[in-house]
């Protein structure tokens, strides 16, 4: 979800048998680019902050590749995209955005 330059969701990925799941509050700077600030989630790779602990801060890129997502650049500095959107449904977008948790990301920093 957006909220002027304010970009708060979630994200999740399945590696080593386990899902990890989290939530996360970015900057736009571009309509194609932005600052990831602050994660939080079932520790592994992108965080070590349970939610319900609070934000860990970070500053990580994030940008659209044509309709994928990447949070790293190539190399040779080209956007290498390896996230896809997880289709959901209106009633799904209406339940996340409905999220006490949402609705405060959207408003003001953590």
């Amino acid at each position: 979800m957006q909220r002027g330059d304010r970009i708060c969701g979630t994200w999740s990925y399945f590696a080593s048998g386990q899902e990890f799941e989290g939530r996360l509050v970015a900057h736009g700077a571009s309509g194609t680019t932005a600052r990831r600030t602050h994660v939080c989630g079932r520790p592994g790779s992108e965080t070590d902050t349970e939610c319900a602990d609070g934000w860990q801060q970070i500053d990580k890129p994030l940008e659209l590749c044509g309709d994928k997502l990447s949070d790293m650049t190539g190399a040779d500095g080209a956007c290498f995209a390896d996230y896809e959107a997880v289709p959901a449904s209106k009633a799904e977008l209406a339940a996340l955005a409905s999220q006490s948790w949402l609705k405060t990301c959207l408003a003001t920093d953590p």
